[in-house]
């Protein structure tokens, strides 16, 4: 019953984390915004962690499960993993502080960028000697392995998501206040998936009937956040346009894939980086009407992006 459980939980959690990369993704090719990128590799790195420290525990539980009187061992092996799995999360954590600046729309100097890189090199390892010396416990034993694998994840996490949020705190007077309102949701939804995490972290260690109710808050922590950002999208980044438009690729792919009267209008106001709601109001039809004609488009084309379209038709 237990490893049915685990297997459908499994399931789930990867759909969750292939559906937050393919968003993300989406998101990327149709935002003309660096802030995207960044949330790209941060989306990526921790589902990377997310699927091998954790989930990979887990399957190598299940593998050696069947060795009698090697549970230390197996503990040991299996824990390291986690430690293995760091430098998705590293790479996670950079991400979260170069999110906050873009999403502010700042460029942050080089001085800056690389005390921060400096910061996490010395106060990674400096969390985790600390942690081990207090704890006075063997390296190699299970209980230190996980109890400090945890705790240098969340204390890290918890440096890196404090300055993701103090820049935003701080340079976020700059935007108008529609755009304030947006940001700071999506900021506290980032701060709330930080605390689900943490909670999740904290009972992981509490025996295998609950580790399902984790798994999952534990994966969906971060595909809120995006869920609700790609909703405000248009209201606060502008969409890619073509910055050199070439009249005849135009020309070719309206005869090529017969595009209608009504489908070169839609075109024509894409490729200027106009929002769905812009050519709603300029064309005078409804938002549902530019998104079925949007999608009709992208389907006679054969692409599914803005970028696509802009890259076929710029010089």
């Amino acid at each position: 019953m237990l490893t049915l459980i685990f297997i459908v939980v499994f399931l789930f959690s990867l759909g969750i984390a292939m559906a937050s990369i393919w968003m993300a993704h989406q998101l990327i090719a149709s935002y003309d915004t660096s802030f995207y990128k960044n949330y790209f590799y941060y989306i990526v790195t921790f589902f990377g962690f997310a699927l091998y420290g954790i989930w990979g525990q887990i399957l190598m539980w299940v593998l050696l499960s069947s060795f009698e009187g090697q549970q230390e061992l197996i503990a040991t092996a299996a824990s390291f993993l986690s430690i293995l799995g760091m430098p998705f999360l590293i790479i996670s954590w950079i991400m979260l502080v170069k999110m906050g600046y873009a999403l502010v729309g700042i460029t942050p100097k080089r001085t800056t960028v690389y005390f921060q890189i400096l910061f996490f090199i010395v106060v990674i390892p400096l969390v985790c000697g600390l942690y081990i010396f207090f704890k006075k416990s063997s390296l190699f034993s299970k209980e230190l392995l996980v109890d400090s694998s945890f705790v240098f994840i969340f204390l890290i996490e918890l440096i890196s998501m404090t300055v993701f949020t103090g820049t935003i705190f701080y340079y976020l007077k700059k935007h108008k206040k529609s755009n304030r309102k947006i940001i700071l949701r999506f900021t506290a939804l980032m701060l709330l998936g930080l605390l689900l995490r943490g909670s999740t972290l904290y009972f992981y260690d509490h025996g295998k009937w609950i580790l399902p109710s984790l798994l999952l808050p534990y994966f969906l922590s971060n595909l809120i956040p995006l869920v609700y950002l790609k909703l405000k999208s248009e209201m606060i980044f502008k969409p890619i346009f073509a910055e050199r438009p070439n009249m005849e690729k135009k020309a070719w792919l309206f005869e090529t894939y017969q595009i209608t009267k009504r489908e070169k209008e839609i075109i024509n106001v894409i490729i200027q980086g106009k929002t769905n709601q812009q050519i709603a109001d300029e064309l005078f039809i409804s938002l549902q009407t530019v998104k079925d004609h949007t999608h009709r488009i992208y389907t006679k084309i054969g692409i599914n992006s803005r970028l696509k379209l802009v890259q076929m038709i710029n010089g």
